[in-house]
């Protein structure tokens, strides 16, 4: 087993939030990651996430336009893995950029849902180098797929072949608590 249930959560999985559309803040001592998601569950899964890798706050879900931000405590902990990612006030790909099965996992519950055609993986912007990154990495993992822009659902990758989903559905685990109706099924 080499997925997300099998491996210890670290920060590197973090790395998965940002492939969904995550932003780093970064101040004198810290940073903080957080992210947009559309449905309460999504938000309640990655507060529950940051707190398993020891950064969880009180406040880590709070009302957005589009939704609800689930977001990390500020910590100095984190502020190693901010500056692989910005570059003054911009954010890009690491050079060292290696996706986890637990940022699999962090990816699919901030932006992964099923459609009519397969599973898809949603990223922020069509063809910017996140995510053609986000490919890369699926194919690394051994989970082929499809990058579409905006239309058919996008801008994202589609995991449509029955072999790749039972692969995709491996590195995941199990869905979380409220997200079973957007969460892969290889059938």
């Amino acid at each position: 087993m080499f997925g997300a249930a099998a491996a210890e959560p670290s920060l590197d999985d973090l790395d998965g939030v940002l492939l969904a559309g995550g932003h780093w803040v970064r101040a004198l001592g810290g940073a903080r990651l957080s992210v947009v998601v559309a449905d309460q569950w999504r938000a309640e899964a990655l507060a529950e996430s940051f707190e398993v890798r020891g950064l969880g706050v009180d406040d880590a879900i709070v009302p957005a336009e589009g939704g609800f931000a689930a977001r990390t405590a500020f910590t100095p902990e984190l502020l190693e893995h901010a500056m692989r990612w910005t570059r003054g006030a911009n954010q890009d790909v690491p050079h060292d950029f290696a996706l986890t099965a637990g940022g699999l996992r962090l990816w699919a519950i901030a932006a992964g849902r099923r459609d009519d055609a397969g599973y898809l993986l949603g990223t922020a912007e069509p063809d910017d180098s996140l995510h053609l990154a986000a490919g890369a990495q699926l194919s690394r993992l051994g989970v082929a797929a499809v990058s579409i822009a905006h239309r058919g659902g996008g801008p994202g990758w589609r995991v449509t072949s029955l072999k790749r989903l039972r692969r995709l559905v491996e590195l995941l685990g199990e869905a979380p608590a409220g997200g079973a109706h957007d969460w892969p099924t290889p059938t």
